[in-house]
């Protein structure tokens, strides 16, 4: 089962694909040697005294088939009947799989929600705690609506946004679902309902974070990069209402981060200077009130102990306390002015984190959506509206990493099955010895896509990075019932069989075998989709289950509408492109 992995995006795809590719592959080769090797040694013990017994039901089942597939295959009515039946599924499938949504990423959401809480600059310790404590217990009251498993809030004295990575600034609630094994909620419902609870405070912005996926981003990101830092930040906050008003865009938020509040104290040269004292005093006189570094060491035996002198906590508590930090003027220090007296000081924002990237300033701008699908959605409408804005020369956007990481998975996704079906053709060109056979066996491809059509509209998957992979698989399994009638039927028509009566015969000989085989896979990929078909009993689709059920849903699916379009249609396309080939070739020959 020849299955080829490509994979140009994040390295936990890769890693995925690789490793999934690798456990096919060992599976496969151990399989193959078991069934040379082991299989016929079982039966030769096991079997030995054992006769035919044919089943009664295959023997009927075999006979209603013989007959229908007689009447499409002996007659060109019976033979375009067939055609047409083929084409009509093709193109209905075609026009439904247009109809299936494409998601941006996976549905493997971690569910985790985070709450971003900027408060003004005004607002003090005291504050910042009530508010919190204000958050928490809304989040408290509505534990069991939004399936909460646990909450966590870290926040801290600095001021404004919350953005900062472990910095002094950053305020925030982490609400951790249940899992979705024991929750109805998917983690897109849990948001909805967290951003209806979040009230409004004046001054206060409460903002829902960016959703995750389990290795990356699962929203959508846009990039705005260029020289200055100011300007840049002045597109990005037109940007943001221009993303806020796209349909299906929610959070829209900005990467930037506010430093901590810091006191500068600008020395005043003429009032310090009338009072004796010089810049470098008074500098050294704020760093000792204020300032933890040690002064000098206490030698004990045990270690050396850090000794450090400065005003008590209840002492610089205020910036009133500072503006009144006595200062000595005078040879001996006789005489004290407060600071104020010789210096302004004012309160301003520290400087924050700076972002580049080829050396040039970056701001990122974050959103949600829905769900995967409306993201997808909502990604092509804003790169056309971004498109349509003109911005300053040296300034450019761009979609964000892990948004570009999903459109080369997706993109390499379709081109690894394009080659796996160019394998597929090569490797049964070289068995069969042959250039036309193998393009009947490939006819069992497209109609497996009747099948992963009906599934996946049935079930509302969307396309993304799990799904393809699945297909890549398929294609791989679905060959092989329609290898082993073509196999079959060149066999006997090797012994010396016509070849009509040869694909009757050989069709009837490999029913059993072929539907066996089709319907053991079947049921051993039930338990891989069971959370799409109980969702009463699994829960949400999301987690492990999110990723590996819609795989195992597009395998299902294509496999059952391939095993009986394939009995029924690959006889008639096996006849007709020999009927085909044996009239060109006497026509070259007549030439």
């Amino acid at each position: 089962m020849p299955v080829i992995f490509l994979a140009g995006g994040s390295g936990f795809l890769v890693r995925q694909y690789i490793e999934i590719g690798t456990s096919v592959c060992i599976v496969m080769v151990a399989s193959l040697l078991v069934a040379l090797t082991v299989v016929p040694l079982a039966a030769s013990v096991l079997l030995a005294h054992e006769g035919a017994r044919p089943s009664r039901v295959f023997q009927r089942l075999a006979g209603v088939y013989g007959r229908g597939l007689s009447f499409s295959l002996r007659s060109w009515p019976g033979r375009l009947a067939t055609v047409a039946l083929a084409a009509g599924l093709l193109y209905g499938s075609y026009q439904l799989l247009q109809t299936i949504e494409r998601s941006a990423g996976t549905r493997t959401l971690s569910r985790q929600l985070t709450v971003f809480v900027d408060t003004p600059r005004a607002y003090s310790l005291d504050q910042t705690a009530a508010l919190f404590e204000e958050l928490g217990a809304i989040f408290e009251e509505h534990r069991e609506a939004l399936d909460l498993a646990h909450v966590t809030a870290a926040y801290s004295t600095g001021s404004g946004r919350s953005r900062g990575r472990g910095g002094g600034s950053e305020k925030r609630f982490d609400l951790y679902l249940k899992d979705e094994s024991e929750s109805d909620l998917t983690t897109s419902q849990a948001q909805d309902r967290v951003r209806e609870l979040l009230p409004e405070i004046p001054g206060v912005e409460l903002k829902l974070g960016q959703s995750r996926h389990r290795w990356g981003s699962g929203g959508l990101q846009v990039e705005l990069s260029g020289d200055d830092a100011a300007v840049l930040e002045t597109l990005g906050r037109e940007f943001v209402g221009q993303l806020a008003a796209v349909p299906g865009i929610q959070d829209v938020d900005l990467s930037l981060e506010s430093g901590d509040d810091e006191v500068h104290v600008e020395v005043r040269p003429d009032r310090a200077l009338a009072a004796g004292l010089a810049s470098r005093t008074i500098a050294q006189t704020v760093q000792g009130a204020l300032s933890d570094r040690a002064i000098s060491y206490l030698k004990t035996p045990e270690r050396d102990v850090d000794l450090i002198m400065q005003f008590r906590d209840e002492d610089r508590k205020s910036l009133g306390q500072l503006r009144n930090l006595p200062l000595e003027t005078g040879e001996g220090g006789e005489a004290e002015v407060p600071l104020d007296t010789v210096a302004a000081l004012q309160v301003k924002p520290g400087p924050r984190s700076i972002e580049r990237e080829n050396r040039r300033s970056k701001i990122t701008l974050t959103a949600n959506s829905p769900s995967p699908v409306a993201l997808f959605a909502a990604r092509g409408q804003v790169q056309r509206l971004l498109a349509t804005v003109s911005l300053p020369p040296g300034y450019a956007w761009s979609f964000g990493r892990w948004t570009r990481i999903q459109q080369r998975d997706a993109q390499t996704g379709w081109i690894a099955i394009a080659f796996s079906v160019l394998l597929v053709y090569m490797l049964m060109a070289a068995l069969f010895e042959s250039f036309r056979h193998p393009f009947a066996i490939l006819l069992s491809i497209p109609f497996a896509f009747v099948g992963v059509a009906l599934a996946m509209k049935a079930a509302a998957i969307p396309w993304d990075d799990f799904t393809r992979l699945g297909l890549l698989i398929l294609l791989g399994v679905v060959v092989n019932n329609a290898i082993v009638l073509v196999d079959h039927v060149n066999r006997l028509r090797q012994q010396g069989q016509a070849r009509l009566a040869a694909i009757l015969q050989g069709s009837k000989d490999r029913l059993r075998a072929i539907l066996m085989t089709a319907v053991t896979t079947v049921l051993g990929l039930i338990p891989m989709v069971s959370p799409i078909l109980f969702p009463w009993w699994f829960g949400p689709l999301e987690g492990r289950a999110a990723t590996w059920a819609p795989m195992g849903l597009v395998i299902l699916g294509g496999l059952t509408a391939s095993t009986f379009l394939t009995l029924v249609l690959l006889p008639t396309a096996y006849l007709l492109i020999d009927l085909l080939t044996s009239g060109l070739k006497r026509l070259w020959r007549a030439v």
